[in-house]
């Protein structure tokens, strides 16, 4: 397994709130841990055009990035179990966990 990741652990929730041009997809930990001063790790996929409809891709995108935590936790378990095994090709499971981690060029 690797060192703690830098992001804003999870898990993740996304709830969808109105703005005063459309919609934003909010994703982050909900309810806001007690720690959190201030809302710094969470998102917001914004879902303003056209104003009042929102975009089917963009909430499904918002939905993928909220599993994010859950998603990449259960890879790096996947890992662990598949290379004990030894007869499997990990290249796939590494380079995925290599781009969460912001380590692809």
């Amino acid at each position: 397994m690797t060192d703690q990741p830098k992001w804003t652990p999870g898990p993740w929730a996304m709830e969808t709130v109105r703005t005063s041009c459309g919609t934003c997809h909010r994703i982050g930990p909900f309810p806001r841990p007690a720690y959190a001063s201030k809302p710094e790790g969470w998102a917001c996929v914004y879902d303003d055009y056209p104003p009042g409809v929102g975009s089917p891709d963009l909430l499904a995108n918002s939905h993928l990035i909220a599993a994010a935590p859950d998603l990449y936790a259960e890879l790096e378990m996947a890992q662990l179990w598949l290379s004990v095994d030894g007869r499997f090709d990990m290249q796939g499971i590494n380079a995925a966990l290599a781009k969460a981690r912001g380590e692809t060029k």
